[in-house]
């Protein structure tokens, strides 16, 4: 992973680590503005005229619990009826996306996130499924993929979902750790998450991801390793690994983390994620782009290998379309075209669903400027590296006169990427392979210091 010693990565790394988007869309969501019912109606309307497929994202806002450190879009509550009532309204919304594309789409791609899916009842979930099958054309072999909270899953509800088509699946660890679980407010042994990846792989699941996180107080090299080897030990295909985002001022719950232990600074988070970095890689594990780690053998590693691993909002993925269609408070809705994200709040979303408008706020239309440094970023994130002079000709620019600010700039990157001026190629080193958002700010135009959380 490096070419330098330990001691030297380290301090490079918090030394560079800057606040940046974590780039899972561009424009990225900060950059977004107020967006009309009636714009994405049109957009909808041109998706119609394709026969290109679609991906559904599906947003489940609902935890049983707030975790401490949680920066998602959730609403504690232990009403299970809520779920009912949401399912209604994602149905209508369901049927207006649909009815302004003008016919059913093809879905190739059926994803579920939250909060926590499984809050949904098993006559819920199969009334989703069964909606979204009948005002869509799914396709074959069609990817359906839910998160699952392993504290409160049931063996009935894995069933209903296997039963309905689900093969992928995600769990949240964040961190074994029983003092860093106190930090955070998160409860959950490695027992718990062996039965849910267990019984879910024996129910027929075949793709499953953990998630974990670095920089939560109370985190030690040790400890930390410890959690490690206990995630490598469930045998999971992929491991997300993700930096914590500590930002108070936003969410105000995340102050309860404080109060367990100091958060870790720019070398120590860098430790911690250089250390995570080089046990899962010795495990067997390979890098992929940012924060992912995948089995050689698994669909994600696959799709890295062949230029099809793309950055979304659920982080590296496999390609499927170039549409998709968000349902659900704070999901967001990506074409080639447009960007746009409905209400973060359950009420003004419903009021929309019920005023049978679409329930959307802000967004972003994108030019063409847009579209060609999208397809940059998009590139630099998943592959590492570049050719601007090939992707600048599929949009009929020349590379060197339309970035000629940025590459005039690639020298301050000397230690994070390399250019090829004949083809103007940026190549990230395994320095830059780590701080790839650096490198992403300078072609993003809507960049601006202190405004996101750290690149590491």
């Amino acid at each position: 992973m490096q070419e330098m010693s330990n001691e030297v990565l380290l301090e490079r790394l918090a030394t560079l680590a800057t606040n940046g988007p974590r780039y899972t869309s561009y424009p990225p969501a900060t950059a977004f503005q107020p967006v009309a019912d009636d714009a994405v109606r049109r957009e909808l309307s041109t998706i119609g005229e394709s026969s290109a497929p679609i991906s559904l994202y599906v947003h489940v806002p609902f935890c049983r619990s707030l975790c401490a450190y949680c920066a998602c879009n959730v609403i504690p509550t232990r009403d299970r009826s809520r779920g009912d009532a949401y399912v209604d309204d994602l149905i209508t919304e369901l049927a207006m996306l649909t009815a302004a594309i003008g016919r059913p789409p093809p879905v190739v791609e059926i994803a579920l996130g939250g909060g926590s899916p499984n809050f949904l009842e098993p006559a819920a979930m199969r009334r989703l499924i069964a909606a979204i099958r009948a005002y869509t054309v799914p396709q074959k072999n069609m990817r359906m993929s839910v998160e699952l909270d392993p504290r409160t899953t049931t063996s009935h509800q894995l069933d209903t979902l296997a039963l309905l088509g689900f093969k992928s699946l995600s769990v949240g660890v964040q961190d074994f750790a029983e003092q860093v679980q106190d930090a955070i407010r998160r409860h959950q042994t490695a027992k718990q998450t062996q039965w849910l990846i267990d019984t879910a792989r024996a129910a027929g699941f075949t793709d499953v991801n953990i998630d974990i996180v670095y920089g939560l107080p109370c985190q030690s090299e040790h400890s930390f390793g410890e959690t490690l080897d206990a995630v490598v030990a469930l045998g999971p295909d992929r491991i997300a690994l993700f930096g914590y985002a500590h930002i108070p001022d936003k969410m105000p719950h995340q102050r309860l983390v404080e109060a367990k232990g100091r958060i870790p600074d720019a070398y120590e988070r860098a430790a911690l994620f250089v250390f995570a970095t080089e046990r899962l890689e010795r495990a067997g594990y390979v890098h992929l782009g940012l924060d992912h780690f995948a089995r050689p053998d698994s669909a994600l590693a696959a799709a890295a290998d062949s230029a099809r691993m793309v950055r979304t909002f659920q982080g590296y993925v496999e390609k499927t379309s170039d549409v998709v269609l968000g349902l659900g408070t704070s999901a967001i809705s990506s074409s080639p075209r447009m960007l746009w994200q409905n209400h973060a709040k359950l009420e003004p979303w419903r009021e929309a669903i019920i005023a049978r408008k679409i329930p959307v706020v802000r967004g972003a239309t994108l030019d063409r400027d847009d579209q060609i440094r999208r397809a940059v970023i998009d590139r630099l994130m998943c592959n590492g590296s570049v050719a601007l002079g090939s992707l600048c000709r599929k949009f009929g620019v020349d590379a060197g006169t339309y970035f000629a600010r940025e590459l005039a700039r690639m020298p301050e990157f000397a230690e994070l990427a390399k250019l090829d001026e004949p083809t103007h190629t940026i190549t990230t080193t395994p320095l830059g392979r780590l701080l790839v958002r650096n490198i992403c700010m300078a072609f993003d135009r809507y960049a601006q210091s202190g405004t996101h959380s750290p690149t590491i």
